[in-house]
């Protein structure tokens, strides 16, 4: 069996340190084995048990309420057979198409259950990357082929924000980390990868100051004038034709990139990644590169490094 430390611990459940610690000093939920160098040791079924604990508590329940269970009964329910998902390719498309059916049918109580219980099973990557993800997709080509109304996407969409906007509010790093500003431009409207790409950065340790949709440039820069953010992040997904978008791009690009590292990533920027002309602006084409783009502004140069003070003063370049 595996172990990690409490940091990575919190990086793959997104739960602070500080919480954890506390935690397994008021419930004794945790038994973590001491190495030689004397560091706390968690073992997966750790692992599996904070994630389970976190989902059931944005679900509503209190932590008080969960220990009192019991370390044994809590894992006992977490790998009941019909509570984890399978790992095969097929089961997974089964799955999907479960949600799907719960989406089109605007059942939102199965639909919030059966998230909430494959969540508690699997880092938030892998939820995002095997549930989500495919499911707007077919979600997706459902509407486009006439089988699902308009209203089925809203539906999902409300309901994959919510959850995304509790998570990202439940875990936050230290006050001192580096501020990321992220937003959609003006005119763009979905914020799921948006909302994606904020939590899998706070969970490298930004801290985020997130506005949301159809920002304007100009308000885009106000923030990032009273902010100060080592980073700004974009996401441009739903623009209907280039022009706009191009000139968007071009003002973003002469008036926030200019003066703030800004990455920006979507299918619109996909989609005019040739006719796209940047200074300044980095542009990504993956929230995996978007990702890789901030952790190596973070452990970027000492030259690069002083534009973030006083944010990460205590940061040493190199070092997580």
């Amino acid at each position: 069996m595996a172990s990690y430390r409490i940091k990575a611990v919190s990086r793959m459940t997104g739960i602070r340190p500080e919480l954890v610690r506390m935690w397994e000093r008021r419930y004794g939920l945790f038994k973590p084995q001491r190495a030689g160098n004397r560091y706390r040791e968690f073992d997966d079924e750790d692992v599996q048990l904070l994630l389970y604990l976190r989902q059931q508590i944005e679900q509503g329940r209190a932590i008080g309420e969960l220990a009192a269970e019991g370390r044994d009964t809590l894992l006992r329910r977490i790998t009941s057979p019909s509570a984890s998902p399978s790992e095969s390719g097929q089961e997974t498309l089964s799955l999907i198409d479960e949600l799907l059916g719960y989406v089109l049918q605007f059942d939102q109580n199965r639909l919030e259950a059966r998230l909430a219980e494959l969540a508690a099973f699997a880092s938030f990557a892998t939820f995002s990357s095997t549930i989500l993800t495919p499911l707007m997709h077919r979600l997706g080509d459902a509407w486009a082929a006439g089988n699902a109304p308009v209203a089925s996407g809203h539906f999902a969409t409300a309901i994959f924000k919510q959850r995304l906007l509790t998570m990202l509010h439940t875990t936050s790093p230290a006050s001192a980390a580096p501020v990321v500003v992220c937003a959609c431009p003006a005119g763009e409207w979905h914020e799921l990868g948006l909302l994606t790409l904020a939590y899998r950065m706070q969970q490298d340790g930004w801290q985020i100051c997130y506005l949301g949709p159809n920002l304007p440039t100009q308000a885009l820069l106000e923030g990032c004038e009273r902010l100060q953010p080592a980073l700004v992040a974009l996401s441009l997904t739903g623009y209907a034709e280039a022009a706009p978008c191009l000139e968007m791009l071009y003002e973003i690009d002469t008036q926030v990139a200019a003066l703030y590292p800004t990455v920006a990533g979507g299918q619109a920027v996909e989609a005019l990644r040739r006719d796209v002309r940047t200074h300044y602006l980095t542009l990504c084409d993956s929230l995996t590169a978007a990702l890789q783009q901030g952790r190596h502004l973070r452990r970027s140069s000492a030259a690069a490094m002083s534009q973030l003070a006083p944010f990460c003063a205590t940061k040493i370049p190199g070092h997580d």
